[in-house]
């Protein structure tokens, strides 16, 4: 949603276009302050790429959103969106940078990209790192420089594994434990806030009627709500993510709700739906329409025809 996006700042958008035209800078710091994005400092082109890269990584503080100017062969010059957010950062601030990635390329302009990655070290991350990011044709390379692509690429794709059997970015508080291992031996409804970087429980609730649903829910602040439905027996995972909630807010909840997801199964919690709203008051409609739709492309079994002996020649059948 439009609302729960970072926005670009106007001095952003117009160095970054100047720059594409006249092919002057390397390289854009740009740093998330308040609800913008904005550049904290540029990079020139000064004709060694190694040198250049080298004077990146000694002049830029984390965290910060790295945009590297790539030469073509064979065209414009592309860019490689490079977040560097270090382990040691709180959560919340991690998840921020995270979810601002998309953010600054989507408003700058996706055709402008063709490389994006994440580091935790600057220092680690050589010039061949920046260019096994690329994922277009930005023109002819030499073979070294095909050979030190490929060697990045499959360091990049170990890390990335290994990162991925990584545990949450939060914590989990020990009651909110207990109550996903309440929930799923038949609870009702149960609603999860992050509160100091630690998944807690917002309200617990051992029943609660659908017609009720609405006002169990948190209006001006982001949730995350497991609800059995009671007639079908569904459990549905709601994201409530309120208009009004701040932006800061709504992205760290958005890049956490995939983690909050994948704990469930841990606590025996099974998810038949998922669903994001953004008025509490549409909550119920909004779970009985997912039914609806649901049922009604759900394929119509036909019975088949019992077999009947055919009809001799010239008699009716019997009614």
């Amino acid at each position: 949603m439009n609302s729960q996006i970072l926005r670009v700042g106007d001095a952003l958008a117009s160095i970054f276009q100047r720059v594409q035209e006249d092919r002057s800078t390397r390289c854009l710091d740009v740093k998330i302050e308040g609800e913008e994005l904005l550049c904290a400092q540029t990079f020139p082109v000064a004709g060694d790429v190694q040198a250049e890269w080298v004077a990146i990584q000694a002049g830029t503080t984390a965290p910060s959103l790295l945009l590297v100017h790539i030469e073509s062969s064979n065209g414009p010059w592309k860019w490689v969106l490079i977040a560097h957010v270090p382990d040691s950062l709180p959560a919340r601030e991690k998840m921020l940078y995270a979810s601002a990635r998309d953010c600054l390329k989507q408003q700058l302009g996706l055709s402008y990209f063709v490389g994006d990655v994440h580091t935790t070290d600057l220092a680690t991350f050589g010039y061949r790192d920046v260019l096994a990011t690329t994922h277009n044709n930005i023109g002819p390379l030499s073979e070294k420089e095909v050979l030190l692509k490929e060697e990045a690429r499959l360091e990049r794709d170990l890390s990335v594994k290994a990162s991925a059997m990584s545990v949450m970015p939060f914590g989990i508080a020990p009651a909110c434990a207990a109550a996903l291992d309440a929930f799923a031996s038949g609870g009702s409804f149960l609603s999860m806030q992050l509160e100091n970087e630690t998944l807690t429980v917002l309200k617990q609730l051992p029943a609660t009627h659908e017609v009720h649903l609405s006002l169990e829910l948190a209006r001006h602040v982001p949730s995350y709500v497991l609800y059995r439905h009671s007639d079908r027996r569904l459990v549905v995972f709601l994201y409530v993510c309120p208009d009004d909630a701040p932006v800061r807010l709504k992205m760290t909840y958005s890049t956490a709700k995939a983690s909050v997801l994948a704990l469930l199964p841990a606590h025996n919690i099974t998810v038949d739906k998922t669903i994001e709203i953004t008025d509490v008051a549409t909550a119920l409609e909004a779970i009985q329409s997912d039914i609806a739709h649901e049922e009604a492309e759900a394929p119509v079994l036909v019975q088949p025809k019992a077999f009947s002996r055919p009809a001799a020649p010239g008699r009716a059948r019997r009614k």
